[in-house]
């Protein structure tokens, strides 16, 4: 060939190669994107992810999805089919965490509990045969036990709660909703439209829908993307507002449910109050039976309405309740127009409340023994002061809360007012659920002291201003103002130390009167503590060739003044103080102010 052959091709061959460049380049930068842009929008299939696959689940295990939340942790639900019909059995710890959260199980018994205001069940796992409020009925399906986890089939579930249960089979998909909430739904416009596992057009999708699909909304709409679920696969997603039409609110549909208890349980709801005014309770510290008639001698002051002597205390072996009340002192209370809730209490630290929750007979026993001091003595209410527990011990009081509040209810003909009195919220404490307790009992006491007990590693104030404070706003946030209780010190601890010594200082525990009279008798010169909201003090006192530092932060008509501003502010049920005898006469007419202004 000839070399101008071979340059003409050669140079043919070049032009070629710089046109498929172009035309590639071309493609890559203008062309590539419209078509992706068309593949992920009108034909997204090339886009679609499955939902087991985006989610790395395994599609032989049920998933659980709650209104609009997949539920991600605990077991996932059984599902059996019969006769063609799939049947759910649903975890107790969603039912717990999600529905109603006093489910219970009892190790000891070995039974699980559910429980009203009005009734207590009982179910055995595995067994047919369950009770409410000790009279036996029968189950069509089981409870089943896994491991440490029950599954409560799905028509017990919907013969006591409000619920639609139902099964996608197609993606092995139980769907729960309360059926009592009103829901928007929206139609489907044109073939093909993408559900978008997040609000955004290039996502993975979820599901592709046609006309006439309805999905139901969950959330707000991001980006011109609405979070909805469709209808039909039970799917949780994005779409474009743009391909809905028809947005309507659809009402709750009627629920043919045959209510096991005649009624839909709602455990979540706090009952009507029957007491109404602003509480002055005032706890009585009582040790023996004689102390009642010596306490008499003494009225209550006008202004309180209520008085919780310490009456009931679990025994030492923690299997019954040991009492010294008087009848006595209930009708000379009752002359004065005071209404008598006795404490109920575990003394110490020695375990006996542990023994005592944790065997069901003993609950039983105890239960029966307050439902006879009740009539008996004519009390009026119960006040619950449990305060030494462990973790494993905090669903057992719960459970006791819950069967004394149902016996009583149920067996006594007259309104008894329950309490119980709670230390403050704390990391260590949040298993003592303040917020079962609130919608279980009438209620709630949190005592607002001891911000430095007798041993505490450093010293200071009984209940500064802003320990109460912190104390009542963490209190709210789990039991409502018109059902808590703000407690009051009348004690103060004075701390003593040895100057030449290296031992830590020590605590002594006085009254508000023979505190003033202490250090007065020693020239204290008071200062006045806005922050702390009391007067600090100090004196040295010599004590058998000993010099000793007295400091105290004085709790005393003006401070107890200081915390009821707080009470008032908060707008709380009322005050509840420790203890009647420790006060001096000014700090009942500084609560009085605030109580009955």
């Amino acid at each position: 060939m000839e070399k101008r052959q071979i340059r003409i091709l050669a140079i043919a061959f070049a032009a070629t190669l710089i046109a498929t460049l172009g035309i590639v380049f071309l493609v890559r930068l203008v062309i590539w994107p419209g078509i992706q842009r068309v593949m992920t929008t009108s034909s997204p299939r090339g886009n679609l992810v499955r939902f087991h696959d985006h989610w790395n689940l395994d599609p032989n295990i049920p998933n659980l999805v709650w209104g609009g939340t997949r539920i991600t942790s605990g077991m996932p639900p059984l599902v059996q089919e019969r006769d063609g019909d799939y049947f759910s059995y649903i975890p107790v710890t969603f039912l717990r965490e999600h529905i109603d959260p006093f489910w219970f199980w009892d190790e000891g018994a070995q039974v699980l509990f559910a429980s009203t205001r009005y009734e207590i069940l009982e179910f055995t796992p595995e067994e047919r045969t369950f009770y409410i409020n000790n009279t036996p009925h029968q189950l069509n399906a089981v409870i089943r036990r896994i491991g440490n986890e029950f599954f409560v089939p799905q028509d017990l579930i919907k013969s006591l709660y409000p619920l639609t249960i139902s099964f996608h089979s197609e993606y092995n998909m139980v769907v729960m909703d309360v059926a009592t909430e009103s829901r928007t739904r929206a139609t489907v416009v044109g073939n093909r439209i993408p559900v978008h596992y997040l609000p955004n057009s290039r996502a993975p999708i979820t599901i592709e829908l046609s006309q006439g699909d309805r999905v139901l909304f969950f959330g707000d709409e991001v980006d011109g993307f609405q979070r909805v679920r469709t209808e039909e696969a039970g799917l949780l997603g994005h779409i474009e507002i743009a391909n809905l039409q028809d947005i309507t609110v659809i009402q709750p549909p009627q629920l043919n449910n045959n209510w096991l208890l005649g009624r839909a349980v709602d455990n979540t709801t706090h009952a009507p109050l029957t007491w109404r005014e602003p509480i002055n309770m005032v706890w009585e510290a009582i040790y023996v039976q004689a102390a009642n008639a010596n306490l008499m001698q003494t009225p209550f002051h006008s202004s309180v309405n209520v008085v919780s002597p310490q009456w009931f205390r679990i025994s030492p072996d923690g299997s019954f309740l040991e009492s010294i009340a008087s009848r006595a002192y209930v009708d000379w209370a009752h002359q004065q127009g005071v209404s008598v809730w006795p404490m109920v209490f575990d003394v110490t630290e020695d375990g006996r409340v542990g023994a005592f929750l944790r065997d069901r007979e003993t609950r039983q026993a105890a239960i029966k023994q307050l439902l006879y001091f009740i009539e008996t003595f004519n009390l009026d209410g119960l006040n619950i002061d449990f305060e030494h527990l462990v973790l494993a011990d905090g669903p057992y009081k719960i459970q006791f809360l819950r069967e004394l509040s149902v016996a009583v209810r149920q067996q006594i003909d007259r309104e008894i007012i329950l309490s119980a009195a709670v230390k403050v919220p704390l990391a260590a404490t949040m298993f003592y659920r303040r917020d079962l307790i609130g919608l279980t009992l009438d209620f709630v006491m949190v005592m607002t002291y001891d911000e430095h007990w007798a041993t505490s590693p450093t010293i200071g104030p009984v209940a500064s201003l802003g320990f109460v404070e912190w104390g009542v706003t963490n209190m709210l946030r789990e039991v409502p103002r018109d059902r808590l209780v703000m407690g009051l010190p009348f004690y103060n601890r004075i701390w003593r130390e040895d100057i030449l010594s290296d031992v830590r200082p020590r605590a002594l525990h006085l009254g508000m009167e023979a505190t003033r009279d202490l250090f007065e008798e020693h020239g204290v010169e008071w200062v006045w503590d806005a922050t702390i909201g009391s007067y600090f003090g100090e004196v040295v006192i010599l004590n058998e060739g000993v010099t000793i530092i007295h400091r105290v932060w004085l709790e005393d008509e003006r401070s107890i003044a200081e915390k009821m501003r707080i009470f008032y502010e908060n707008s709380l049920a009322g005050v509840a103080s420790w203890r009647r005898g420790f006060e001096n006469p000014a700090t009942w007419e500084a609560i009085a102010r605030y109580i009955s202004p």
